[in-house]
């Protein structure tokens, strides 16, 4: 019987054809799948269906684990939403099941035509909604889209006591929040009252859940007393997930149909929300608005120190924040200063409220006062504080606080143990008010205008630094932050300090022209252009793009007494200027010929910083920089030194950081011929030859530059070296830290290796941070048991990437200062932390006991942290991507008492997949967990 399958098939099917094409359309379309096999379109879908797996679902979810930070458009997640792919993956299953099932009448061929018709039409189906979707997703212009951040982002604290104010204000605020009569809110009162502190707790209480008041979008801005818009337009696009090119318009249109709340710190005068920042105005304010469509909640709180300023910006609610009561002053003030003294007698606890009490319940006075005598330990010391509070008239100065505030924090600076500690607070003044001044940078300015000297190395003069910083954070007039993006250390002044110490600094306001600082958006500290006015600048920083009219004060004209430019000058410009720094965006040839024709105007320069400038070349005009003791050239276009600079006889500190790889610098010889050179730092640069090394041996204080031979590494040992990059270095099997330094060196800064061939690094030396790249052949990392404890506590971050032969990181657990450990592309890694070597935590050796960031990207046989739990006590950010193999973060259960700042978790199911053991730990990180 089924021999005549092959003759009767063709026969019938011919048949159907030729009566098919005689009658009606719908039943041609009807009886077509007799025409075309039951099998055919079975075997149509399931290509389709493979097809929509494999090159869209799958594609989109590869693109999106690729593309750190984004997430699908809402036009692609509706897409998979519908797509279902199990479900008809099932169905698929299912029709193939009926199709295998069906009655077989003659041999292969089934003469059951309604079981084909039926399944012939499921399929047809199937393959019908999978090409509609096919085509829905081939008219998406876009997949992805940057991801939104966090609604809500944490702002860091300090712990005061200080509740009654601060609870108070706080509810009265959330109950405004929750007010739809209520849309704009002025917080206002005297600098250093904690304006900035009640901000930050109404940012902080939008946490979680219902409490955010369901606010799609809250966003925290600085003001400051002279704004830089364009900053703040930048930072509102990175808040709300936009491209960072966005502009007022595109800011506009995505907020105007959401709920938004505007916090911004520090106004000084009206601020245009539409017009200079592109936020729309809340309802209550837009007389456009009407009752047309649904009203979205915009709401806006600020901060000011003036009242007039809640009027202009037509707040609907004001809140004074006044200074504290008795009781909480006195709370807030035994907190910073020395409680131990006060409550040894009660002598000395009433000497110590009559100290508190000048300083009339305001919070910084408190705790800058308050820290200020945090050391003192004698009944004199504290007779003498209160004697020069008593000095000031509190009674009759009611016109002028801030003068009265700054003569009160200045108590606290007079009280600095040195006249260099006063100097090196002092150099705060010159980076702009509210910005986030770099340690190394600060430190490396002490060093370079001579506040830091009288040093052995490079690395004995950074911890001196750092030790100063210490002080003046202790004394509460440095605030002082770690920062996990850049790995660095970073300090701030309040605002208030800021002032003062601009105020100090200009000897009480008589000499306003002493420090000039410009930006971009003009004179910050400078207002009226005098020849006189000249005479007295001792330090300039300039700052910005392309600021012609800026420059030209630096320039070859001179001013006579009546104000006029002259072309002739009969003297200095700056006679006593001492420090300058330019940082000015933009290729102009004004800008090159203006650098050139400064030079000879300002004889007493010791401290020049030309880094980050579109400089191409020095002139040769810097010969006339006799007194120049520091030049900073990184990150400029200057290829070539001029044979000028070996006149610079006092020239100590010459440092040309961060070009691009590759890139030489020609004329560096003449480092080696300066007399008085101290340090020279090439780092990311470039090197010098051998025999121009040799001739720094025991000269300077400090090397830092590109080794590229073994030649120059050997020479290494006989220098104090500072920040090292090696690189390239073959037929090495051990490499030691030991031999990268003078022994007798504090130690390096930072020490970057990659594509070199070594197999072991042997850390018998000291260093700050370590980067290891593409070191192939890696597998261990050693600590000789004898090595002194200095070396290991001075190492705060550690990075491996590419180090594909490395399988554990057990060696980095017992470090004490570890901060940061970055883990990247290292493939031969199944585990972090090899459990045979945990077995050292036993002899009491902490795990991980400053561990604050924990950084793991692309490890793809990662399939644990480790088999045994690891605690990690202050861990605050962990951060996961493209860890296919990863099942468990296996944390000790003292995690959950960790206050993370963020977790992340890129990669396709990564944090889906992951098994927990203790589900409360899932539940604690997922808290913080950034979507």
């Amino acid at each position: 019987m089924a021999a005549v399958t092959p003759i009767v098939m063709p026969i019938v099917s011919a048949c159907l054809g030729a009566f098919c094409a005689c009658i009606n359309p719908d039943i041609q379309e009807k009886l077509k799948f007799i025409k075309k096999s039951t099998k055919d379109f079975l075997d149509d879908a399931e290509r389709a269906l493979k097809d929509l797996k494999d090159n869209y679902v799958l594609r989109d979810q590869e693109l999106l684990a690729s593309r750190h930070g984004m997430q699908l458009t809402p036009q692609a997640q509706r897409w998979h939403e519908k797509v279902q792919i199990n479900e008809k993956e099932t169905k698929m299953k299912e029709i193939n099941d009926d199709y295998t099932n069906r009655g077989r009448l003659i041999g292969s061929c089934s003469l059951n035509c309604w079981a084909n018709y039926k399944i012939s039409q499921r399929s047809i189906k199937l393959f019908k909604e999978i090409k509609t979707l096919k085509t829905e997703h081939n008219d998406f212009k876009e997949i992805t889209e940057s991801q939104p951040p966090r609604v809500v982002r944490e702002i860091p604290t300090s712990i005061i006591a200080v509740d009654s104010v601060i609870k108070l204000n706080l509810e009265k605020v959330r109950g405004y929040l929750a007010d739809d009569n209520v849309s704009m809110v002025g917080i206002w009162g005297m600098g250093g009252v904690g304006k900035t502190t009640l901000l930050n707790e109404i940012n902080n209480s939008l946490q979680d859940g219902d409490t955010n008041l369901w606010f799609k979008h809250v966003i925290y801005l600085v003001v400051s007393k002279e704004p830089q818009f364009e900053k703040l337009q930048m930072e509102i696009s990175k808040r709300l997930g936009l491209p960072c090119d966005s502009e007022k318009g595109d800011v506009f249109e995505f907020l105007k149909n959401k709920d938004f709340l505007l916090l911004l710190d520090d106004i000084w005068n009206r601020v245009d929300l539409p017009e200079t920042l592109g936020i729309p105005l809340p309802h209550q304010q837009d007389q456009n608005c009407g009752d047309r469509g649904q009203r979205y909640k915009h709401k806006v709180i600020f901060t000011s120190r003036k009242d007039d300023v809640c009027a202009q910006m037509k707040a609907d609610r004001r809140i004074k924040v006044e200074c504290l009561c008795t009781e909480d002053a006195w709370r807030l003030f035994k907190q910073h200063a020395n409680e131990g003294f006060i409550s040894s007698s009660t002598y000395h606890e009433k000497l110590a409220r009559k100290v508190m009490k000048k300083c009339c319940g305001l919070p910084l006075a408190l705790k800058v006062v308050g820290s200020a005598m945090s050391n003192k330990k004698t009944p004199e010391e504290w007779k003498d504080m209160l004697t020069s509070l008593c000095k000031l008239d509190y009674q009759t100065i009611t016109h002028d606080m801030e003068e009265l505030l700054f003569h009160t924090l200045k108590l606290s600076y007079d009280n600095l143990v040195s006249d260099t500690l006063r100097e090196c607070f002092l150099c705060c003044a010159q980076w702009p008010e509210d910005e986030r001044i770099l340690a190394y940078d600060l430190i490396e300015y002490w060093i370079g205008f001579g506040l830091i000297y009288d040093f052995e190395n490079i690395g004995e003069a950074f911890n001196r630094g750092y030790s100063l910083i210490r002080k003046l954070n202790e004394v509460c007039l440095l605030e002082l932050e770690y920062d996990f993006d850049s790995n660095e250390d970073y300090v701030k002044l309040h605002d208030v300090i800021h002032d003062m110490a601009l105020w100090i600094f200009s000897e009480c306001g008589e000499k306003k022209n002493k420090l000039i600082v410009v930006t971009s958006d003009g004179l910050r500290h400078s207002l009226k252009w005098e020849a006189v006015s000249w005479q007295e600048t001792e330090r300039i920083l300039l700052r910005g793009f392309n600021m012609k009219s800026h420059l030209e004060l630096l320039s070859y004209q001179n001013i006579d007494e009546n104000d006029q430019a002259s072309i002739t000058p009969t003297s200095p410009r700056y006679p006593n200027l001492k420090s300058v720094s330019i940082k000015l965006n933009g290729h102009c040839l004004w800008y090159h010929d203006s650098l050139l024709n400064f030079f000879p105007y300002m004889p007493s320069l010791i401290y020049l910083n030309l880094s980050g400038s579109s400089i191409s070349d020095l002139s040769k005009e810097i010969r006339l920089l006799v007194n120049l003791r520091y030049l900073n050239i990184s990150c400029t276009d200057i290829q070539s030194l001029p044979p000028e600079l070996e006149d610079l006889n006092e020239l100590k500190y010459f440092i040309c950081r961060g070009f691009p790889y590759g890139r030489r610098v020609d004329g560096l010889s003449i480092m080696s011929r300066l007399p008085k050179l101290q340090v020279l730092d090439l780092f990311h640069t470039t090197g010098l030859e051998a025999d121009d090394l040799s001739l720094l041996k025991g000269r300077v204080k400090g090397i830092g530059m590109n080794v590229t031979s073994v030649g120059i590494l050997g020479l290494l040992k006989y220098l104090p070296t500072w920040n090292i990059s090696i690189e390239g270095l073959q037929n090495m099997c051990t490499l030691q830290l030991c031999d990268l330094s003078d022994k007798h060196c504090e130690g390096l800064m930072k020490l970057r290796i990659s594509m070199c061939d070594f197999d072991e690094l042997l850390i018998n030396g000291s260093v700050r941070h370590i980067k290891l790249g593409n070191l192939k052949k890696l597998k261990q990392i050693t600590w000789p048991e004898t090595v002194p404890s200095e070396c290991v506590s001075r190492l705060t971050y550690v990075s491996f990437m590419s180090c594909n032969s490395l399988k554990s990181l057990s060696s980095v657990v017992h470090l004490p200062c570890l901060r940061t450990l970055v883990v990247e592309c290292c493939s031969a890694m199944e585990e972090l932390i090899d459990p045979a070597d945990m077995q050292l935590a036993s002899f009491g050796r902490a795990i991980f006991p400053s561990l604050q960031s924990l950084n793991i990207y692309n490890l793809p046989n990662l399939v644990s942290l480790s088999t045994c739990p690891l605690d990690f006590p202050v861990l605050s950010d962990l951060y996961l991507e493209s860890c296919p193999k990863l099942k468990k973060l296996n944390f000790k259960s003292s995690i959950v008492n960790n206050k993370f700042k963020e977790v992340m978790v890129i990669g396709r199911g990564l944090w889906e997949g992951l098994e927990w053991e203790d589900t409360s730990i899932q539940s604690h990180l997922t808290k913080f967990r950034n979507i």
